[in-house]
């Protein structure tokens, strides 16, 4: 964790400039730093690149059947999961879950589950479903590539005498410093290098974020201009101290300000061309407000992944009967939920064909 005093530290205020490649009165030098050996600024993915992954989920007890199903349907080039919520999933301690990336739902029936059946329909009707794709998982994140693109943006820069960084820890980034009120400052921020090209978001509803925090309130911050003082588009999000939350924030929400003044006459956001991502904590909210949950000190903000989401139709339900007459009572059943589903019976022939084509 960086350590601050309640002396301004102007070494510091040297190394934001200079990774952020900015010079005061001049502007951006990173074209020169460039010149003289620096790496590049990150490359957001084509567009074409940024597609959520979709993945089966087999709803089946453990045992031989289940690892044949598996087995199965990974030959047919599928991607499979054995829950809704997979065991590593990034929300391991939120409720409710979500449908995420699904394109279907295997049901593997067994004699006399139509109870369990029922109640599984009912979860599955009222469970959100959407899409997302992850621009920043830190559960995969290396401390290398980290430190290329998230640097620190602390009121060093205008004299105040925080201090903060980001770390990577197993499983997931730690936000973390101690924010001081010294000097009329009072935030503290991680920020990205400029994206060039920018990320290409217009296909997506908005940003999702999975994060634990200390209790206190941060700002998420997105930009569409590579300049280092630049309108920003903001909000905040509150967090549960030591409790992971998933966050979905449109980009309808985000307001633009600049230097925590809202500015009502700015455009929207842009999502074709996000250029940088922000995550700030800051005794100021907006408009000369103060944030109610901050308080000075030391402080963290863990996050498992920053992505994109947007809202899908819900998958289709595939279910096994285990006989001619359970599949009867299964199509019952289907057609008064309303999910598009498809039944088939395991001991029909042809039966892995048959899978494959309903699943495609």
């Amino acid at each position: 964790m960086t350590q601050s005093s309640d002396r301004w530290n102007p070494f510091r205020l040297v190394d934001t400039l200079n990774f952020f490649g900015e010079v005061p009165f001049v502007g951006n030098i990173r074209w020169l730093q460039q010149m003289f050996g620096a790496a590049s600024n990150p490359q957001a993915p084509a567009t074409s690149e940024i597609q959520p992954e979709s993945e089966i989920v087999l709803l089946s007890d453990e045992g031989p059947e289940a690892d044949a199903l598996t087995t199965m349907l990974r030959n047919q080039g599928k991607q499979v999961r054995s829950q809704i919520q997979p065991a590593d999933s990034p929300l391991p301690e939120t409720a409710p879950n979500r449908i995420v990336n699904t394109q279907a739902i295997v049901w593997k029936g067994v004699p006399d589950d139509e109870e369990c059946l029922s109640a599984q329909i009912d979860d599955l009707t009222s469970l959100p479903t959407s899409e997302e794709h992850l621009l920043f998982d830190f559960r995969m994140a290396s401390s290398d590539g980290l430190g290329e693109i998230w640097g620190a943006v602390d009121d060093v820069v205008m004299g105040g005498a925080s201090a903060s960084g980001l770390s990577i820890l197993p499983g997931y980034a730690r936000f973390a410093g101690n924010v001081s009120t010294a000097n009329s400052g009072g935030f503290a921020s991680v920020r990205t290098r400029n994206f060039e090209p920018p990320f290409n978001l217009q296909n997506w509803q908005g940003i999702r974020l999975v994060l634990r925090g200390d209790g206190q309130r941060y700002k998420v911050i997105l930009r569409n201009s590579n300049s280092w003082d630049s309108l920003a588009y903001c909000t905040s999000v509150d967090t549960e101290a030591e409790q992971w939350i998933g966050i979905d924030v449109p980009f309808a929400a985000l307001s633009p300000t600049f230097r925590a003044k809202t500015q009502p006459t700015a455009p929207p956001l842009d999502p074709k061309t996000v250029c940088s991502f922000q995550l700030m904590l800051s005794k100021f909210e907006y408009d000369g407000n103060k944030n109610p949950h901050f308080r000075p000190g030391a402080f963290f903000l863990d996050i498992r992944s920053i992505g994109v989401y947007r809202a899908a139709s819900a998958p289709k339900f595939v279910a096994i009967a285990s006989s001619p007459s359970q599949a009867e009572t299964y199509i019952t059943m289907l057609a008064q939920s309303g999910l598009p589903h498809q039944v088939l019976v395991k001991t029909e022939p042809s039966f892995a064909e048959k899978l494959g084509s309903v699943i495609k």
